[in-house]
């Protein structure tokens, strides 16, 4: 990817157009957000800050760290845990309507 092909993360958090919803989660470190799968559907999920740690209903765990971008709608969820030692930020951007 090149630089001319990068997302601008913070215009997108700032401009967001009508026709799409945004909500910022802030976590503290090792706090916990159980996953509600309404709560997420159809968004685009971006690690503004920190490092994340998903859960999976089996057990499984996969960690994300600032800059990477994830949807959550289709893994089997139990919660999100903030693993870092400061405090992360999620950007959510779906559709409305």
């Amino acid at each position: 990817m090149t630089d001319a092909d990068e997302i601008d993360v913070e215009r997108l958090a700032r401009d967001v157009p009508a026709r799409f919803g945004k909500r910022t989660v802030d976590m503290a470190p090792a706090s916990v957000l159980a996953y509600d799968a309404t709560s997420w559907q159809d968004a685009i999920v971006f690690v503004l800050a920190g490092e994340i740690e998903l859960e999976c209903s089996s057990g499984e765990r996969r960690r994300f760290r600032e800059g990477d971008i994830l949807c959550l709608a289709p893994f089997p969820l139990r919660l999100l845990r903030n693993v870092g030692t400061g405090p992360a930020r999620l950007l959510a951007i779906w559709r409305t309507g």
